[in-house]
């Protein structure tokens, strides 16, 4: 598993900071936490998924790509919300793969790029 460089995280997750982060990795008992991936479906541009249902080649995997982190399913959904504003906004399109070239390019971290 490894954390996009520019990883969003909801406001409750960041609340919990590296933690969070280390407990996933640690494979402990996170109920009510969320990972949010690229999708592994053709149309979708995200998956969420509880992290108690991770497998462990999912989590061992570096092809495993986490893009954001959240803890309650209703705050990944304003996580995800947030990330396609964002790329919308950087791109004009719904293009993830793009908005994260742009991003990585821009060498911007996602603060800096929404003017926070």
């Amino acid at each position: 598993m490894r954390w996009w460089t520019h990883l969003y995280m909801g406001d409750r997750a960041a609340k919990r900071g590296a933690a969070v982060l280390r407990n996933i990795r640690e494979q402990k008992i996170l109920p009510d936490t969320y990972v949010i991936t690229p999708s592994s479906y053709g149309h979708h541009l995200f998956d969420i998924r509880p992290v108690m249902l991770l497998r462990p080649e999912e989590r061992t995997s570096e092809d495993f790509l986490v893009l954001g982190v959240a803890c309650g399913y209703g705050e990944a959904g304003e996580v995800v919300r947030r990330m396609v504003d964002d790329m919308y906004q950087a791109t004009g399109a719904f293009d993830w793969n793009a908005y994260m070239e742009r991003v990585e390019a821009d060498g911007q971290d996602m603060e800096e790029q929404m003017g926070e």
